[in-house]
């Protein structure tokens, strides 16, 4: 028997949920898309109560084309952070900041990761312990020579020696959480609004495993504004916000009919006609 799937997981976490809500079960009839590979089917079909509903579950980061960044992030600088412990002068810590989705492809990682090395162990010295005094003597940012990015190297009170690296959250953050999930609604929600012509419950499903930029009350304004850039009528019955960093899960209602988060309220009337 194959493991069950991360997606079938959450699937299930929110029907357990809705049903635990409104005091009714639900059966899992089938999972369409891992049948009809060819054609644009919905992941799971089921019933709930007395009423057959259609899921469909995405992902969602918090800017566009997240988890690729991530990936090239950690290939490219995770390596730093073991290598450069307790070499860097003390007292106090440093960051390594980057902003996000400026790692180009295309290049030797392991010569670049090098480089920045270097110009870490060039530069931290002549830093100052960040405070009021110091003014921007705390830190340096630039683009060393045979790096293909701007990086920033701050040194801070306290934990004396610890190297770290983090990401500069985006400017417009918020817009781009907006679009990242309106592209949700469209592209993933289409999938399964079109079951309503056959007598289905459309809900979307829309998970998030980002801890650093994203939080229920940001993903659900974003939402809100979404939603209100397309028509109503196309927009899915229920949506349900999965955050999956720890278990168990916790669950938000962003959409229940006519209602929307933070006031979504789940009614157990249209499972029980």
């Amino acid at each position: 028997m194959r493991p069950e799937s991360n997606q079938n997981r959450v699937i299930k976490a929110v029907l357990e949920f809705l049903c635990k809500t409104i005091d009714v079960s639900y059966q899992i009839l089938e999972y369409p898309d891992e049948i009809e590979r060819n054609i644009s089917a919905c992941d799971a079909l089921a019933i709930v109560g007395s009423r057959r509903v259609a899921i469909e579950h995405t992902s969602i980061d918090s800017v566009p084309f997240q988890r690729r960044d991530d990936n090239r992030f950690i290939k490219l600088l995770g390596p730093l952070k073991s290598e450069l412990a307790g070499k860097l002068p003390t007292t106090g810590h440093y960051l390594l900041a980057v902003d996000m989705n400026v790692i180009p492809i295309g290049v030797k990682w392991d010569d670049v990761r090098q480089r920045i090395s270097k110009w870490v162990q060039k530069v931290a010295p002549t830093l100052e312990i960040g405070s009021p005094s110091t003014s921007s003597r705390h830190f340096v940012k630039e683009m060393p020579q045979g790096v293909p990015l701007e990086i920033t190297l701050y040194r801070q009170l306290g934990r004396d020696g610890q190297f770290n690296i983090v990401r500069a959250a985006p400017e417009d953050l918020e817009n781009q959480r907006i679009e990242v999930i309106r592209e949700a609604l469209v592209s993933r929600g289409t999938k399964v609004t079109k079951y309503r012509n056959i007598g289905y419950k459309a809900i979307l499903i829309l998970e998030s495993y980002d801890v650093a930029l994203a939080n229920p009350p940001d993903i659900g304004q974003a939402f809100i504004k979404s939603m209100n850039e397309l028509d109503a009528a196309k927009l899915q019955d229920e949506v349900y916000l999965v955050l999956t960093d720890a278990e168990p899960y916790c669950i938000y209602c962003l959409k229940f009919g006519d209602t929307v988060f933070p006031r979504a309220s789940i009614s157990k009337e249209p499972y029980v006609t």
